[in-house]
């Protein structure tokens, strides 16, 4: 009977584990399907010769600007990487860690699944260099804990201060933001107590997790605060090219706009992000051309552009390994 039970146990485990996969899968297509509807049925009641016109009279002043806070921002993943190494007591090259951080992080911020897409990419130039599977994945966990930790901080400090400011375009949600405000600090208290209590360790199967010391979470919550206050000045640059209004009106809705893309499973929350700021962000009919305008542009600029050098990257890297490879093969095939 014990064995029948065992058995029945082990195929519902199996069965909801596979429920429970294709409901996150159906979830997220339903996202990116219905969101892609919203922008788009907004972008052909404007038109788009219109919005590309809006687009292509951006000040290249502007442009400057917003791919230097781009740049700030994948120094910042190249933090991540760096404290990674550090939290698992291993040492690299330098040169090493920037060109794979980039590379990872240009793939995962437009196709998602950092765990699959990033830890691949991670394994392929790592495991080269003497890195195991289990660090490369204690790497992932412990950079999905920092972008967190950075989330976290920069939308609790932005939530607070729009309650004592008031901002009047936010006021019908402050409730809900003031909720949040307190969970995201109770989140934050929580995890600081068991950082600097004496046993900082958990148990996880057979695993056995250590957090981070108190100094090296400090360094996270900067490199995670920087990564995320450098992604919204990208795109404040270009609101304000269009829009007027002040940063922290904005960063509050880009913040949210970008939890409810990361929640949806969407890669890179494609449409749900620009779904999701279109519906938050209280704008006129006038207002919605330069908006849909500065959407799109901060997609291709953050998004679609470091994907593209990453590709060109990988591809000079390659064939400049692979000309290499081809002057060693004839220098000892053919000697002087």
């Amino acid at each position: 009977m014990q064995l029948l039970f065992n058995i029945m146990m082990a195929i519902f485990s199996i069965m909801w584990k596979k429920v429970l996969k294709f409901a996150i899968e159906f979830v997220g297509i339903f996202f990116l399907v219905f969101a892609l509807y919203l922008v788009g049925r907004e972008i052909h009641s404007l038109g788009p010769k219109q919005i590309m016109d809006k687009i292509t009279k951006l000040p290249l002043f502007t442009l400057l600007i917003a791919c230097f806070f781009i740049v700030c921002d994948y120094t910042a993943f190249s933090g991540y990487d760096f404290l990674a190494l550090r939290y698992i007591g291993a040492k690299l090259k330098k040169w090493t860690v920037i060109k794979t951080a980039f590379i990872s992080f240009s793939v995962t911020n437009t196709t998602g699944h950092a765990y699959m897409a990033g830890g691949s990419i991670r394994y392929f130039f790592y495991s080269k260099v003497g890195l195991n599977e289990f660090q490369v994945l204690k790497m992932i966990a412990f950079e999905s804990l920092t972008f967190l930790m950075g989330m976290g901080l920069v939308l609790d400090i932005c939530l607070i201060s729009s309650h004592f400011l008031h901002l009047s375009h936010i006021h019908k949600y402050q409730h809900l933001l003031d909720a949040g405000a307190v969970a995201i600090t109770i989140m934050f208290l929580t995890y600081l107590w068991f950082v600097v209590k004496p046993k900082r360790c958990f148990k996880w199967h057979n695993i056995t997790i250590k957090a981070p010391t108190l100094r090296l979470t400090a360094k996270q919550m900067l490199v995670g605060s920087f990564d995320i206050i450098s992604a919204s000045l990208v795109f404040y640059t270009l609101f304000r090219a269009h829009m007027d209004a002040s940063y922290l009106q904005v960063a509050i809705i880009f913040l949210i706009a970008q939890v409810i893309g990361i929640a949806s499973q969407v890669p890179g929350g494609l449409g749900v992000f620009e779904a999701g700021f279109l519906y938050l962000f209280p704008h006129t009919d006038a207002e919605k051309l330069p908006l849909l305008a500065v959407l799109i542009t901060f997609r291709v600029l953050y998004y679609f552009l470091p994907l593209a050098v990453s590709v060109l990257w990988l591809l000079i890297d390659s064939g400049i390994k692979f000309i290499s490879s081809n002057n060693r093969h004839r220098t000892t095939n053919n000697p002087q």
